[in-house]
């Protein structure tokens, strides 16, 4: 169902939203260890221009959003497809392996970020920006163990 609240320009998708996340996946990636310039030599996506959308939020092309998520793996293309709705991608070829542990301990940090805000039994609205990053990237790299991540 379209959420009317993502729609932007027009789009059903809005750019905010695509910008976000990105953005969440990026910086879970640099959590991993990734920096720019790994990634860069992975994807083939100047580490400049990596930067730019991790650290500026700026949009990325449909291409070099593939190329980063082909890069980074299924659960990060999975992430891409959330955002339209779909998920359960995995190279073709390869064995269902999903590792629970990495999981996990992916989204502990974004995890850490919605409890520190929360502390005070509230989320005002200078907190807001920084815990919808969070619960994207949570969602995003849990969506290969959800029911939006099965396959058919």
């Amino acid at each position: 169902m379209h959420d009317p609240s993502s729609a932007s320009e027009g789009g059903f998708v809005g750019r905010d939203r695509v910008c976000r996340v990105v953005q969440g996946l990026l910086r879970g990636a640099q959590q991993m260890g990734w920096t720019d310039e790994s990634l860069a030599a992975a994807s083939g996506v100047p580490a400049r221009t990596i930067k730019s959308y991790r650290v500026e939020g700026k949009e990325p092309s449909l291409s070099n959003a593939l190329s980063l998520g082909s890069a980074l793996g299924p659960a990060v293309v999975n992430g891409l497809l959330a955002v339209i709705g779909f998920g359960g991608a995995r190279s073709l070829g390869e064995e269902d392996a999903i590792d629970p542990a990495q999981l996990v301990a992916t989204v502990l940090e974004p995890l850490s970020a919605i409890a520190s805000a929360a502390a005070d039994g509230r989320i005002d609205h200078t907190e807001r920006p920084a815990v919808e990053r969070a619960a994207d990237a949570i969602i995003a790299t849990m969506v290969p163990i959800s029911s939006a991540g099965r396959n058919g």
